[in-house]
């Protein structure tokens, strides 16, 4: 809970951390509901007895967004908002539910484990740990290149994020064993085994803050290699050449990410995480920069050309879009070029 604060209180204010201190908020519910189901501690309104639920929801969407907005550095987007709404809807149904149908909520947590009786609410909690479980799957067959013995050998960053993905996995793996099965002991121990966990990453991370700083890149390198596994880079940066230099393709005003790749056979994230890592930029960026230069090529061979007429011929679809390109790579607009060439 204190991390939580600490998360928001930081003075950088990033997606990263706000979404670390909803995790960190989360785990703590999670912590505090076991507590009080070994020790038999009960609320009024009944419901509150339950509301550990939703946000066992929030876990996996959440570790998800992190590793989102920190290893492939991308926004946070709508659809990942979405992964979000079973717990809200969740939060804001159990005080409804419990003013229409108080007597859904009777049942106590620890039923479960000592009367073997399994209600609704039960339910819900497996399924968000085993949700849970989807998730982190997820991160780990995206992150799969880090785990590979050679890359081990040489990257402390990626043996500490095996000792994560190992430690956290575990753990859940525990707590939907202990409901499975249930064993309340087991559940305590799933509880007990993460405090450890993260008590022992935190204190590493005091006294060794190098090797874990090595984590992100290792995890952002691995992610980048799994994009482009099975891809015969060399081959597609000649076919990719061909099409740019040969066939023109840039030419097509209407030509997309997704017109390109197809072209070249290969996913629309492929090629983008190619133009990202190989060429140290992005499609429209990489595009443009065909255009502009064939733009400039018209201006140089035909005195008196139409600016507007350059800009469609060279594969802009408008004379706004044309100008801010030009100036981003030339540095001046197209009629300040015109102007130097005649000066010239």
């Amino acid at each position: 809970m204190l991390l939580s604060v600490a998360c928001l209180l930081r003075p950088e204010k990033n997606a990263g951390l706000r979404i670390l201190s909803l995790l960190s908020f989360c785990v703590s519910i999670q912590f505090l509901y076991v507590y009080f189901l070994l020790k038999g501690i009960y609320f009024e309104p009944s419901f509150l007895n339950h509301l550990h639920i939703p946000f066992a929801w929030f876990l996996g969407p959440g570790m998800y967004s992190l590793y989102s907005v920190t290893v492939r550095e991308e926004k946070f987007t709508a659809f990942e908002r979405g992964f979000y709404l079973p717990g809200i809807l969740l939060l804001i149904l159990f005080p409804i539910l419990y003013l229409v149908l108080p007597q859904i909520f009777w049942n106590r947590p620890v039923d479960y484990f000592e009367k073997g009786s399994t209600s609704w609410s039960d339910i819900l909690l497996l399924g968000a740990y085993s949700a849970n479980l989807v998730f982190y799957s997820s991160i780990v067959w995206q992150t799969r290149a880090a785990f590979r013995l050679e890359r081990l050998k040489k990257d402390a960053g990626a043996r500490i994020l095996l000792f994560v993905v190992i430690g956290s996995g575990s753990v859940t793996s525990i707590l939907v064993i202990s409901y499975l099965i249930r064993d309340i002991n087991l559940l305590f121990i799933s509880v007990l085994s993460t405090v450890i966990y993260a008590v022992a990453g935190y204190l590493a991370q005091i006294y060794a803050p190098e090797v874990f700083s090595e984590m992100g890149p290792s995890m952002r390198d691995a992610y980048r290699n799994s994009r482009l596994e099975g891809v015969d880079t060399t081959d597609l940066e000649n076919r990719l050449e061909s099409l740019m230099t040969k066939e023109k393709i840039y030419l097509q005003e209407d030509l997309s990410l997704s017109i390109l790749s197809n072209q070249l056979d290969i996913k629309p994230y492929q090629l983008s995480e190619f133009l990202n890592q190989r060429k140290g930029t992005n499609f429209a960026k990489f595009v443009n920069g065909f255009r502009v230069a064939e733009a400039v090529r018209i201006l140089k061979k035909e005195e008196g050309a139409n600016i507007l007429s350059v800009a469609y011929r060279s594969g802009f679809n408008s004379k706004a879009t044309f100008n801010l390109a030009f100036k981003s790579i030339q540095g001046v607009s197209p009629r300040e070029y015109l102007r130097k060439s005649k000066v010239f």
